[in-house]
């Protein structure tokens, strides 16, 4: 007859060894991070939106320099999910 391992009992053998793990990822700076990047994809929004359209062409550097901002906050959450994974 098998028995489970300690890190698939409940109770204090496995959520220990869960919450050591999990602890290895940041939480806050997680949130800070991706909430920093979608403050300034809203900043770059806003200056976007300062600019007249009837002023010429449309300019689609911002909308460029949105798309690289939350794929850097795609990044940070990726990372943070793959190091949970990782428990």
């Amino acid at each position: 007859m098998s028995h489970p391992s300690p890190a698939q009992m409940p109770g204090r053998f496995g959520a220990t060894a869960a919450s050591a793990e999990t602890s290895r990822v940041d939480h806050d700076a997680v949130v800070r991070g991706v909430a920093g990047l979608l403050d300034r994809v809203d900043e770059v929004r806003r200056a976007a939106a300062d600019h007249d359209a009837h002023d010429g062409p449309v300019d689609l550097t911002p909308l460029s320099a949105q798309a690289e901002l939350l794929e850097q906050a795609h990044d940070v959450l990726t990372t943070a999910l793959e190091q949970l994974d990782r428990v």
